[in-house]
C-alpha cells in the first residue's frame, strides 16, 4: 500500500514515479533546500486525481506553489499539454504555462521535462530522467562505453522496450561504487554532477519557488 498523502510545507514537487521522488529528495537535501515537499503521483494518468486528492486535503489551503516533473517520453510538447490539462482540470492554472516558468496564477506553477533543454535552450524533444542522468553522471567514460554496447546491441536484438534504463542501469553496473543502486541511491552518493549544465535548468526551477 502506498504511503498515505501529506501535505508537510508550502511548497510541493509533484514528480512521475518513485525514482524521480527520490533524485529530487535527495538532490534537494544535497542543495541545502528544505522547504520543498517531494511527491510521487505515480503515473502520468494519475495526476489530476493526485492533484484533487492534494486539495481536498485539510491543509491545502497553505499551499502556495505546485511544481510538477514528468518524462517527455516521445514528445515535450504532448507532456507539457498533458501536465496543464490536469493543472486546468484542477483550477489550479487558467491559461497554458511553459515549461521551466514559473506562472503566478491561482498559486505559483511550474512545469519541468525531463530530460530538459538543449545547447540551443530549446525544450529537448524526447527523452526522460533516465536520459538526463547519462548527462550528468559523474564517470563520463563508462557512460560512452555502456551506450556504446547497448545501442549496438540493440540494433542486432532490438529487444530493449527501455533502452534508456537499460544504459543507465549498465553504466551505473560498470562502476565499483554505484553498482546495484537505483537513481536516488546514486544521487545520495554523489554520482552525478550537481554542477552539469544540463542540470541547471532544473536547478534554476528550484531555486525561484
Amino acid at each position: 500500500m502506498p504511503d498515505p498523502i501529506k501535505i508537510q510545507r508550502e511548497k510541493l514537487l509533484l514528480a512521475e514515479g518513485e525514482d524521480a521522488k527520490y533524485f529530487f529528495w535527495y538532490l534537494l537535501s544535497a542543495l541545502g533546500i528544505e522547504n520543498i515537499d517531494v511527491h510521487d503521483y505515480r503515473g502520468i494518468k494519475d495526476l489530476t486525481k493526485y492533484i484533487d486528492t492534494l486539495q481536498k486535503l485539510d491543509n491545502y489551503n497553505t499551499v502556495k506553489t505546485i511544481l510538477v516533473a514528468r518524462d517527455a517520453e516521445k514528445s515535450a510538447i504532448s507532456a507539457v499539454q498533458s501536465v496543464n490539462t490536469s493543472l486546468k482540470a484542477n483550477g489550479i492554472i487558467t491559461t497554458e504555462i511553459k515549461p521551466f516558468e514559473i506562472a503566478a496564477q491561482t498559486i505559483k506553477t511550474g512545469i519541468m521535462i525531463f530530460p530538459g533543454i538543449d545547447e540551443n535552450g530549446g525544450v529537448i524533444e524526447a527523452g526522460t530522467l533516465e536520459n538526463l542522468c547519462l548527462k550528468i553522471f559523474k564517470e563520463q567514460t563508462i557512460v560512452e562505453q555502456t551506450e556504446g554496447y547497448i545501442s549496438d546491441y540493440q540494433k542486432k536484438e532490438n529487444r530493449f522496450k527501455h533502452p534508456h534504463k537499460n544504459k543507465l542501469h549498465a553504466a551505473l553496473s560498470f562502476s565499483d561504487i554505484f553498482v546495484g543502486m537505483k537513481i536516488g541511491e546514486t544521487t545520495k552518493a554523489g554520482g552525478f554532477d550537481f554542477e552539469s549544465v544540463y542540470l541547471r535548468p532544473f536547478l534554476d526551477v528550484l531555486r525561484a519557488l
